[in-house]
C-alpha cells in the first residue's frame, strides 16, 4: 500500500479499513499498522501515533486489548477484533 498522510483524517481512516479488512490476525497494534498497513517508513512521530490510534479507537469492530508483546514491534498497547 502506499503511503498514507496522517493529515488528511477521512483518507487516514479509509486507509486503515483497507487494511485491516484483509488483515488475517485478530489483534494489531498501531506500530504495525503503521509500518505494514500505510507503508511508514523510520520512526513515526507521536503525532503520526495518535493519529492512527485515534482512528483505532473510532473502529466499532475493535476493541482496546492492552499491551501486547510482538516479535518485530516489542511491547505495544494493541486492539482486539471484536467477534
Amino acid at each position: 500500500m502506499a503511503k498514507i498522510s496522517t493529515g488528511d483524517a477521512e483518507k487516514l481512516s479509509g486507509a486503515v479499513a483497507q487494511y485491516l479488512a484483509a488483515f488475517p490476525g485478530d489483534t494489531i497494534c498501531v506500530r504495525q499498522i503503521w509500518y505494514e498497513g500505510l507503508g511508514g517508513c523510520g520512526v513515526p512521530a507521536t503525532e503520526v501515533m495518535a493519529a492512527v490510534h485515534a482512528v483505532m479507537d473510532s473502529l466499532e469492530d475493535w476493541q482496546p486489548a492492552g499491551s501486547v508483546r510482538y516479535e518485530k514491534y516489542g511491547l505495544q498497547f494493541s486492539f482486539k477484533k471484536v467477534k
